[in-house]
């Protein structure tokens, strides 16, 4: 989900929401506000992203989330997500769950052995039973006050009167209900009519369930923790002669950062003294260190694993490196897939159904029964009320989701929203560029063939075609300018430079007019390398075409190494249903040969970048559902029009916005790894939705005839809500198969 340059991205909290109804009432709110275009609500992070206009009042979006019931604040834009994760808000919240579980239960259980045993305390008439109802509705009341029914009835209350319907509102009518029976049957000596203990343990059970719920729930931002961890919280920074620690928040660009051994780095920036081995796992994928000396870049979110370094930093905060990862893992837990809405729709009219259905039991069983099962029609619609509260529903997928994109980001797959995840998961055709995808993307220069005659020698056609060349991100481009550098050429800055894309360089060099590209497109402007008399090109290398002031002058062949992983990668996709493809823009011999090594069989070569767009359109319409996969520097048209795009990224451009899954590490294996993740996570969807769906289905007709007690119901319902998040939290043992040949399984 793309932010057009006029919208802003606003991040609320949201306080109240208990369930899939609530994320929908809020949305919808949020919608009503003036200005605002899109929203979405994260019920496990209690929050809410608004897309909204450059005028867009946050003050009516907050009066319009309060006129619905719930409370909200805005988040300062350029807060701290490592801090987020150690928001003092969530321990209190956990606290104060555990505080109001522990009570429940401590006046529960008196509860239960006076109803169980208070008929040996009383008198033989039967006025001796009133005394210890008496005491256990004093207790109940006491439990209604207090933390464990006091937010509930709360809730429930602010729900009525904003006529929205929740779990609170559920409960505490089943609660409420149960209650003011209890009273009346305890003043009318009236047993049947006692529900005290079936309140008694509603509520405890909803404590205890609140309470667990929430510690499953963390469990699921594990992932985002542990990235937070790799973002130190302090740091070292020069000032004047010495080194002050100061929070990692404080770090302005241009400070100078010294990182000491075994410490983190905590802001992108570029070397100024010293030499360091740095560990660069979480944004290459590379197991092994890399030392840094002065001059060379590093990224925040890495760790130095020997030596001391002095940084000068250039990004920091959520502009650096770790900071755009885990940006990107929020937005995308945040995020819905279309799984989601359609349960949040449902949640949203789910409650006053359930209401109806309870009053149509109360009614039917004195239909059915007559006026003397007043009492176990009472217990029947309290049942119902309270085994329906669509919990489950409202956490079958977001749990799901956040378990998913934290297990991906640590593993460097970076989904951009939980649609692209979900997207992933339903291919069935891979699209692969060759140079920088399927190879490593670092050509070398192997072979330079002169015309003989043409007037340069070889270092001025490598001169001049550096030259040219020298402002192109082409890997072969930059091939070519490396060769000139390492063999000490002097470039000369082009008066003019044309790049025409699919084609190659046009440039002018003081008086000399420079063309770089493929052979056809060299023919097209005269200068066509002859048909007859060159050497045979080498397996898998390329050749680039030079002219100079209109004659052909000679070929630069380049060579470039295949990927480890990438047969094993296609193989893999393979034994999954999924085809794959490979389009590239070079000469078919090399195309050809890159194909055969790793076991495609389908080739587009010498493709413009409106050839690739035509490719996948052309898959697309016979009915195959295409990722196409690049390595993020060019072919954005290509990615836009296949149902997922994916880029190899680095930490450095990380958030690349062509495509919607972004994988660090260029290893290809990580594009099977992220399929079969996105199709495991779908799995777990689908079995949530299942349970939930399945629960009520099954449920609500048991307790409608009495099968199940308030009580027994109560159990059933934080059963069913706690299900589903520890079924998705399976989602965080998920390892990727592994393939013969394949490079290592993880990348961070």
């Amino acid at each position: 989900m793309n932010t057009p340059p006029a919208e802003q991205a606003i991040d609320l909290q949201i306080h109240g929401m208990t369930c899939g109804a609530c994320v929908a009432r809020v949305d919808k709110a949020l919608r009503s506000a003036p200005g605002v275009t899109d929203v979405s609500v994260n019920l496990l992070g209690e929050s809410a992203r608004v897309r909204a206009g450059p005028g867009a009042d946050k003050g009516k979006m907050i009066e319009a989330v309060r006129a619905t019931g719930y409370d909200a604040e805005v988040l300062p834009a350029q807060r701290d997500l490592a801090a987020d994760q150690e928001d003092p808000r969530r321990r209190e919240q956990l606290r104060r769950q555990r505080q109001a579980m522990v009570l429940a239960i401590g006046l529960t259980l008196p509860i239960l052995v006076l109803d169980h045993f208070g008929h040996s305390l009383q008198a033989t008439h039967k006025a001796g039973e009133f005394g210890w109802r008496l005491i256990e509705g004093l207790l109940l009341t006491l439990m209604l006050a207090g933390p464990a029914g006091g937010p509930i009835l709360a809730g429930g209350a602010r729900a009525l009167w904003h006529r929205s319907g929740n779990m609170d509102l559920l409960v505490a009518l089943g609660v409420s209900v149960a209650y003011v029976s209890s009273i009346y049957g305890t003043f009318a000596m009236r047993p049947e009519f006692i529900h005290f203990h079936a309140a008694a343990i509603i509520l405890t059970l909803v404590a205890v369930g609140r309470y667990l719920e929430t510690k499953a729930k963390g469990r699921t931002s594990a992932a985002v923790a542990a990235l937070a961890r790799r973002a130190p919280r302090t740091a070292l920074v020069r000032r004047g002669d010495q080194l002050v620690e100061v929070s990692s928040a404080e770090i302005v660009v241009g400070d100078l950062v010294s990182i000491p051994p075994h410490s983190a780095i905590a802001a992108d920036g570029v070397v100024v003294e010293g030499t360091a081995e740095v560990d660069e796992s979480l944004m290459t994928g590379e197991p092994l260190p890399v030392r840094r000396k002065a001059g060379d870049a590093v990224l925040a979110g890495t760790l130095v694993a020997d030596g001391t370094i002095l940084v000068r930093a250039t990004k920091t905060g959520a502009a650096a490196a770790v900071g755009r990862i885990m940006q990107l893992v929020s937005d995308a837990q945040s995020s819905k897939t279309e799984l989601q809405r359609m349960a949040d729709r449902v949640a949203a009219v789910f409650t006053p159904i359930v209401i109806v259905v309870s009053i149509a039991t109360f009614l039917g069983w004195l239909a059915v029964k007559g006026t003397g099962a007043v009492a176990p029609a009472m217990s029947a619609a309290i049942a119902t009320l309270v085994i329906a509260c669509p919990c489950a529903m409202g956490l079958a997928t977001p749990t799901a989701i956040a378990v998913a994109t934290g297990v991906a980001a640590l593993r460097g797959i970076l989904a951009r929203d939980a649609a692209a995840l979900e997207g992933l998961g339903r291919i069935n055709a891979v699209v692969w560029d060759k140079t920088g995808t399927m190879t490593e993307g670092r050509p070398i220069v192997s072979r330079v063939m002169m015309t003989g005659g043409a007037g340069e020698s070889e270092p001025e056609l490598i001169r001049l075609a550096a030259s040219a060349e020298q402002y192109s991100p082409h890997p072969l481009a930059k091939a070519i300018v490396a060769h000139a550098r390492r063999n000490d050429l002097a470039l000369a800055e082009p008066d003019e430079f044309e790049s025409i894309p699919g084609g190659g360089i046009v440039a002018r060099l003081g008086s000399s007019a420079v063309v770089v590209g493929r052979a056809a497109f060299l023919g097209s402007r005269g200068a066509a390398p002859p048909a007859e008399g060159l050497p045979a090109i080498a397996a898998g290398a390329q050749r680039v075409a030079v002219a100079v002031d209109g004659r052909f002058a000679g070929l630069i062949e380049l060579t470039d190494k295949l990927r480890p992983s990438s047969a094993g990668a296609v193989s893999r996709l393979a034994a999954a249903g999924i085809e794959s493809y490979l389009l590239t823009g070079d000469a078919a011999p090399a195309a050809e040969h890159v194909a055969g090594e790793v076991g495609i069989h389908t080739v587009r070569a010498a493709a413009s970048p409106a050839d690739k767009v035509a490719f996948v359109r052309e898959l697309r319409a016979a009915g195959r559902r295409v990722a196409m996969v690049d390595d993020g520097v060019n072919d954005a048209a290509a990615m836009a029009a296949a149902d997922v795009g994916v880029a190899f990224a680095t930490g450095a451009d990380v958030a690349t916005e062509a495509a919607a899954i972004n994988l660090i590490g260029s290893t290809p294996h990580l594009v099977a790894d992220a399929v079969e993740l996105s199709r495991a996570t779908a799995r777990i969807i689908r079995e949530n939705l299942f349970w939930a769906f399945g629960y009520n289905v099954l449920m609500v007709p048991l307790a409608a005839v009495a099968i199940l007690p308030p009580s027994i119901a109560a159990g059933a319902m934080m059963l069913s809500s706690l299900t589903v998040v520890l079924n998705a939290l399976r989602l965080r043992r998920w390892r990727p198969a592994a393939a013969p040949g394949d490079g290592p399984a993880t990348s961070a």
